[in-house]
């Protein structure tokens, strides 16, 4: 359920920063490669793997009660318990890779290694079978495991995918009724409390400072702007649906604006101690120094596209592919001018009062930055009652 809502462009509960985030973890290539090696994500084969356990526990212990031979079994829910711990082994090292923790992850891997030492500790000896008894144990347990599998496979087959708001050069007004009328009942929950929250927001008595790059015409009825940071992984979360919402969209309709909220003291005194990698600052001065370039787009999409392996020797590459040279705007990167740029962008998001990245602002309100919400806002030139929305459920 919170993957629907990640997929939707919302925020789970267990997101709580960019190093605490269970979505940048759902949301990794190897997540995506897992779900399309066995048809299931990796929650659904958690519940596969703990259904699986549940059953030859319950096995055994109806075996042993009835004085059976319970042998078999035994090393049957061994063999079960250790291609758990294996699996969360792999699943913990792909995690430590993104630099990130996954809070809802470290459970499950408590209650998986919990449930081994158990099998290996607990049951009659050999309390370490060998790996023949231990393979010749697996069939009792892929008895249980693989019509569980099957049967996951149809709720996974029909799983939300994340929204599709791409439509050539724009979507049609049938297709977007279309769109809202399948949403997901998960979607379309978040899509109503994101819309109400809008509406109850306000805009702070501050003057922004002046626009100094843009996407899409000036007189745009949804002006969006956001705040990012290059390793923030909602932020690049965000940069890609936005980058769905310029195609969906009639010309016209929206603006976008790129302001930079960098997550590193050596920049952004706000944030506390400096990082000392450098990576942050340099992306976002090396943004600053590009607006205005026709390759700063390029460039932008490039910084998130390559997040998981972005250091500074990275951008340097990233942005020489696109026709930057280092030579041309290092001065411009360490120049005095461009400090106060960002430092204009962190005052104004610290008029929201800013308590992570991105911050989404439309039209000077702070929303959550939903998908399915800019999606109708946009393709009804900011028109939060039209009739796009009309079928949503009650806000919470």
């Amino acid at each position: 359920m919170e993957l629907i809502v990640v997929q939707a462009g919302g925020k789970p509960v267990c997101s709580v920063n960019e190093t605490v985030d269970c979505a940048r973890v759902w949301q990794s290539d190897f997540s995506h490669r897992v779900h399309e090696l066995t048809g299931l994500p990796i929650a659904g084969l958690g519940l596969e793997w703990a259904l699986a356990a549940l059953g030859l526990s319950l096995w055994l212990t109806h075996r042993t009660l009835s004085g059976a031979d319970t042998k078999p079994l035994e090393l049957g829910v061994k063999v079960w318990a250790a291609l758990g711990a294996l699996s969360c082994v792999t699943f913990g090292v792909a995690s430590a890779r993104l630099g990130t923790v996954c809070p809802s992850c470290l459970l499950t891997y408590l209650v998986t290694f919990a449930y081994a030492a158990v099998a290996f500790g607990m049951l009659p000896a050999p309390r370490w079978p060998d790996t023949g008894l231990l393979l010749k144990a697996l069939p009792r347990a892929l008895a249980l495991a693989l019509p569980l599998h099957v049967a996951l496979l149809y709720p996974a087959a029909r799983t939300p995918k994340p929204a599709k708001l791409t439509a050539g050069a724009g979507l049609t007004d049938a297709q977007v009724m279309e769109y809202f009328e399948h949403l997901a009942p998960m979607e379309a929950q978040a899509t109503a409390d994101a819309r109400a929250a809008w509406l109850k927001a306000e805009v702070p008595d501050f003057v922004p400072p002046p626009t100094r790059a843009r996407w899409g015409p000036a007189d745009a009825p949804v002006k969006i702007v956001e705040f990012t940071d290059v390793l923030c992984g909602h932020c690049r979360q965000l940069v890609a649906m936005l980058n769905k919402l310029k195609e969906a969209v009639p010309e016209g309709h929206l603006s976008i604006e790129p302001r930079y909220f960098p997550l590193d003291g050596e920049c952004n005194s706000i944030v506390g101690q400096p990082k000392g990698d450098g990576v942050r600052c340099l992306g976002a001065k090396l943004q600053l120094c590009l607006e205005g370039r026709p390759e700063l787009w390029a460039v932008r999409d490039a910084l998130f596209e390559n997040q998981a392996t972005l250091n500074v020797e990275k951008i340097w590459e990233l942005a020489a592919e696109h026709g930057v040279k280092k030579a041309d705007v290092q001065a411009c990167i360490a120049s005095p001018e461009t400090a106060e740029k960002l430092a204009a962008d962190v005052a104004y998001a610290m008029a929201y009062n800013i308590s992570g990245t991105p911050l989404v602002l439309v039209n000077g309100k702070e929303t959550m930055g939903l998908g399915p919400f800019l999606l109708g806002l946009a393709m009804s030139k900011g028109d939060p009652h039209s009739k796009y929305f009309s079928k949503l459920p009650p806000s919470r």
